[in-house]
């Protein structure tokens, strides 16, 4: 027997490299955040910057290091890039098929723009940063043959037994049925037609300041960030008629108890570092995550197709933790390493599923901290313009939200094949730019299985 049911889950991201939703819409699940460091500069050592800290770039990066820069200094910034995101689009529990579906950005933007000022042993910067901005729409459907309309590729499915407590083969869901002589003591089920889209951005507007004291240099900056947000599920049953639909979207609502938790908050960062020399530097960061208000609504028979609040959901950027090492054994060549400890458990804080048996299971969706390893290189050589060619590596851990909660419900195991357990990527980055006494420009481009990203900066110095 065949029976069908309504689900709705969780769709992470991220990202940035990186992902971050508290609520269960399917557009949401895959995003990729990318915490990465701003300009083309640190891209083409692959993110492995906040020992170094040496541009203006560093306002965001590690303020610590503004301080190295004794002249006013304006830097720019503009990214492309291609993300391939991932859908559970066919198989039957636990084989699946996941399908990428690509997103991309329309043009090159302006994604990072900073002024630095120096006076005495204070540097001060303000300057603006794009971390966050996707557009895509993805669909699980079934795929038919143009010319029969047979069904030739389905949606996936499971199979359950009454009271579970486990999904089974279809084998082992026909030895159940004529073992306890009941066509209805093991269900088959299939996820429902789905098409899924959003529109998101995050934007940070920073006040930066760095003080040396001998060796040692302290910073922080002020990051006013704004949020914005729609992601919505439209889904049919098999025959195609409307089901219901979801939709997560940020506002302006306040409250005595969550107050400035919009789509706008202010932060904080702060960073150190030591340079005892021209050979040697190390430095820290720590960058807390924003929280913005993003309330969930859905609408299906059961309220009579209008728009009903579900919650008001809390969108919970994670906070990041870094710390890095420069090194330069010869005066042309630059060597990095970073670790990055980025908490993606934030992005499960308040979880809030649609799904009102999701929602009675205790912790069922789960994201993992993760260290990211960056490492890079930059070698100058000795032109009448100077040229510097640059290379890094680094890894991305495994961090989606996936589903961790006990299988015995359909919803639960359609939860857990939407959002099943991500995969690491590495990533590989070249660059190279051109320094000229004042002014310097710089190109670099960062690949990975799922994730490309090219990025061209300028820099002008007074």
């Amino acid at each position: 027997m065949r029976n069908t049911f309504v689900f709705l889950t969780v769709f992470l991201a991220l990202a940035l490299p990186a992902a971050a939703q508290n609520t269960d819409i399917e557009s949401l699940s895959g995003l990729q955040f990318n915490f990465g460091n701003p300009g083309a500069r640190s891209l083409g050592m692959g993110g492995a910057f906040l020992g170094l800290a040496d541009d203006a770039s560093a306002a965001e990066a590690n303020p610590a290091g503004l301080t190295i820069l004794r002249k006013p200094e304006i830097s720019l910034e503009g990214r492309n890039y291609l993300e391939e995101q991932l859908f559970t689009t066919s198989g039957t529990f636990p084989d699946l098929k996941r399908t990428a579906f690509v997103h991309y950005s329309r043009r090159a933007e302006l994604t990072f723009g900073s002024f630095v000022y120096p006076v005495k042993n204070f540097t001060f910067g303000v300057y603006y940063h794009q971390p966050l901005k996707n557009e895509g729409a993805g669909r699980v459907v079934p795929e038919r043959n143009q010319f029969t309309g047979a069904v030739t590729t389905d949606v996936p499915n499971f199979f359950l037994p009454k009271n579970g407590p486990a999904p089974v083969s279809s084998a082992e869901c026909d030895q159940i049925r004529l073992r306890q002589n009941d066509p209805f003591a093991c269900l088959e089920y299939t996820i429902l037609p789905f098409i899924s889209a959003l529109a998101i951005q995050e934007r940070t507007f920073g006040i930066a300041g760095a003080y040396k004291i001998g060796n040692f240099s302290l910073g922080a900056t002020a990051r006013y960030q704004r949020f914005n947000e729609t992601a919505f599920t439209f889904r049919v049953t098999p025959t195609f008629d409307f089901d219901s639909i979801s939709v997560q979207a940020t506002s302006d609502i306040r409250n005595d108890n969550d107050r400035a938790k919009d789509k706008h908050d202010v932060t904080f960062a702060g960073g150190v570092k030591w340079a005892p020399g021209d050979k040697f530097s190390i430095g820290a960061v720590y960058k807390q995550g924003a929280k913005f208000t993003a309330p969930t609504f859905a609408a299906n028979r059961n309220t009579g197709f209008e728009f009903m609040r579900v919650s008001n959901t809390t969108f919970h950027v994670p906070d990041v933790y870094g710390a890095g090492v420069s090194v330069r054994p010869i005066p042309v060549l630059t060597i990095n390493a970073d670790a990055v400890h980025v908490t993606y458990s934030n992005l499960v804080d308040n979880f809030v599923s649609i799904n009102e048996d999701i929602r009675s299971i205790d912790k069922a969706y789960k994201a993992s901290d993760v260290t990211e390893i960056h490492v890079g290189a930059e070698y100058f050589f000795a032109m009448k313009v100077p040229f510097a060619l640059r290379a890094g590596w680094w890894r991305d851990p495994a961090h989606s939200i996936e589903y961790r909660g006990p299988l015995a419900l359909p919803d639960a195991v359609a939860a857990a094949i939407l959002y099943p357990k991500g995969a690491a990527q590495k990533h590989v980055s070249v660059g190279g730019g051109f320094a000229w006494p004042r002014f310097q420009i710089d190109a670099a481009y960062d690949t990975s299985k799922y994730y490309k990203v090219g990025s061209l900066s300028a820099v002008v110095r007074f």
